[in-house]
This record gives structure tokens, C-alpha cells and sequence, in this order.
């Protein structure tokens, strides 16, 4: 399925801030194109060696409401999903956006977020952050003990950036833990960007998890929907408030938040 390019990106998407007169310096562009080309080598090799067979014949992931995928712009758009696994929702995600839907690697360049501790645990992970990974800093948690600390904001402006420059799938609970609340930084991070808001639910991938992280389970059903994406134009368009903040919080956990248990 070919995707159809829209005529103009979301409004309010930002210029890349390396560049200088329309030109990017040379070291960033030879790291530009390095980087471009290793992402497109792991894409391409987590999709053969594991997502098609894993995803798409050893499981079954069915997928709804992603008709929506190619009337989206290729930039400014994040996801909003809740948070089961490490990375099994963000290589469903790659699977279903360029083997799925066939679009090109870099329209939209899709990336994920990530803490950074997380990160940094093992070769797997270095090799996920080199195919889309996008850390920050947690100000509550760390290392899967709970603390307290000052915004990252160098983190939050790598993830302001893989917004403007393409599609970003964000985590709004910030943790895997179920029942775990959004955290309220995810409005302001919306205001700020004014991106378009896609909510997205997933279940039953932790199902398919083996020990702790690793997956390895076989036969199980998954499933991934894309809601519409979220009516913001009121919330952009006045200045930012706590209480209007909260009014989307709601509105997004209605969405994608873990039920209630009787």
C-alpha cells in the first residue's frame, strides 16, 4: 500500500535547529548520513530476522483503526500509547508503519522514546536506540527506584524534535507498570509542539514475554488500535493551564489507560 503525501505538515513544526542558512554543516551532515544509513540496516534486519516471522507468523498482531495512517502528516505527529513491554510495541509499531504500509524510511522518520537508563542496559538496547530510540531522563524513576528530580530538559528537546521532524511513539505513563497514571508533562509537551495527538492502545504484549524483558512466547494474540486523533484546537490555540492540561490527561486515559479492576 503506497502512501499518499500530504500537501502541507501540521502547523508548528519546528525548523532543524542545526541548520545554518538551509545547509547542514558538514560533520553533521556526514553524521546525518551515517546515522541515516545504520537505521536503515537495522530496520531492515529487525524486520527480516525477527518482526515479520515473530509479529506476523509466530503470533498474531491484529491491528484497528490504522486506516488513519496515510491521511497523517509525515511530521509533528506523536503517538500516545500505554506502555507494556521495553520495545515489542515500538518494533510492532516499526513492523506496522514501513512492512505493513510500505513507507519510505524516512517519510516519516518513525522513532520511539525512551529513559535512558533503559537504554544503556545491553547491546540489544544501544542497537534499538541506534534504530529510533529517543531518551530522556525520568524526573520520578530511576533504575526501578522512585526519586525525585529537576526536568531534563536536553531530553525533552530531543523529543520535541523527533516530533517536528517526523513520527514519534511516546509513552505517556512513562513507566511499564500497569495502572500507572500519565504523567502531566505530556500535556505541556503537547502544547508546546502542538503536534497532532494520535492515542494508541496495545494489549496483550506482555503476554508474549518470556523473562523479565525478553520475549520468546509463541502463539498469542496482540493487539494494537489507533483512535482518532485528538480534537486539541482549543487547547492550543490559549496559553497553557494545569486545568486544561488535566482536561487532555483525561481525555487521553479514557483512551488508551489500563480498565479498572472491579
Amino acid at each position: 500500500m503506497s502512501p499518499r503525501q500530504p500537501e502541507n505538515d501540521h502547523v508548528g513544526a519546528a525548523p532543524d535547529a542545526h541548520l545554518v542558512g538551509g545547509v547542514l554543516p558538514e560533520s553533521r551532515a556526514a553524521q546525518t548520513f551515517l546515522s541515516r544509513w545504520v537505521r536503515r540496516g537495522l530496520l531492515a534486519g529487525f524486520g527480516v530476522a525477527f518482526t515479520v516471522p515473530y509479529l506476523s507468523i509466530l503470533n498474531d498482531v491484529h491491528v484497528e483503526g490504522d486506516e488513519i495512517l496515510p491521511e497523517l502528516p509525515r511530521r509533528n505527529v506523536v503517538f500516545l500509547a500505554n506502555h507494556q513491554t521495553y520495545f515489542m510495541e515500538a518494533l510492532a509499531f516499526f513492523d506496522l508503519v514501513y512492512v505493513r504500509y510500505q513507507f519510505p524510511l524516512e517519510d516519516p522518520i518513525l522513532r520511539f522514546s525512551a529513559a535512558e537508563e533503559t537504554m544503556k542496559k545491553n547491546l540489544l538496547t544501544a542497537l534499538m536506540k541506534l534504530a529510533g530510540g529517543v531518551t530522556f531522563k525520568r524526573s520520578f524513576r530511576d533504575g526501578g527506584v522512585d526519586i525525585r528530580r529537576g526536568v531534563d530538559l536536553d531530553g525533552v528537546a530531543r523529543v520535541q524534535e523527533a516530533i517536528s521532524l517526523g513520527w514519534l511513539l511516546h509513552f505517556p505513563a512513562g513507566t511499564t507498570r500497569k495502572g500507572a497514571p500519565l504523567r502531566a508533562g505530556v500535556a505541556r509537551l503537547l502544547h508546546q509542539t502542538r503536534a497532532i495527538a494520535v492515542p494508541v492502545r496495545v494489549d496483550g504484549f506482555r503476554r508474549v514475554l518470556l523473562h523479565k524483558q525478553l520475549p520468546g512466547k509463541l502463539f498469542k494474540s496482540l493487539s494494537i488500535k489507533i483512535h482518532p486523533k485528538m480534537d486539541l484546537d482549543a487547547f492550543y490555540s490559549l496559553p497553557y493551564s494545569k486545568a486544561a492540561g488535566a482536561r487532555v490527561l483525561e481525555e487521553l486515559e479514557a483512551r488508551i489507560g489500563d480498565p479498572s479492576e472491579v
